[in-house]
């Protein structure tokens, strides 16, 4: 008997043992990366400086806080995490190319390393570059309280009480 058939589905082999016990390895692995992400990724934030409120010494949270923690969230990703992690996948992508040699194989990867980097760092600063040129044509760039002046979109002025 080829095929086993479960709920109208037909599953025409079995799963090997060793590919099961591969499979159940590595979702073992993705569940404790998940996990230590969750439980580190508070002290991260903290760390980082990116919640403004809440710690000693500092005033309670407000409502307006969460939009300068956002603020501080984008901030940090795009002007502080980005440009190191651009900088290592290009020299990554460089290294890789000079040790080819005559490897085409690892010379395109190199240039796949490469091109996508390049195309990312477009498409990250491009669309900050094109929300910010949408809000201030259509007149949202001064508009709205909370903003600290013409142009300036994307800062948050929130109020210490």
């Amino acid at each position: 008997m080829d095929n086993i058939s479960v709920f109208g589905t037909e599953d025409c082999r079995f799963k090997s043992y060793r590919g099961h016990r591969q499979h159940m390895k590595n979702s073992k692995i993705k569940i404790i990366i998940l996990s230590l992400s969750l439980i580190a990724l508070p002290l991260i934030i903290k760390a980082a400086g990116l919640i403004p409120c809440g710690g000693k010494g500092e005033p309670p949270c407000q409502l307006c806080h969460l939009f300068v923690l956002l603020q501080n969230i984008i901030n940090f990703i795009l002007f502080q995490f980005v440009p190191p992690l651009a900088v290592l996948m290009i020299v990554i992508g460089g290294v890789m190319f000079f040790f080819a040699g005559g490897n085409p194989a690892s010379a395109e990867r190199a240039k796949q390393i490469l091109t996508a980097t390049i195309i990312g760092l477009v498409i990250i600063y491009a669309s900050w570059m094109l929300v910010g040129t949408i809000l201030s044509a259509i007149g949202l760039s001064d508009f709205g309280v909370g903003l600290v002046g013409p142009d300036k979109w994307f800062q948050i002025n929130c109020p210490i009480q």
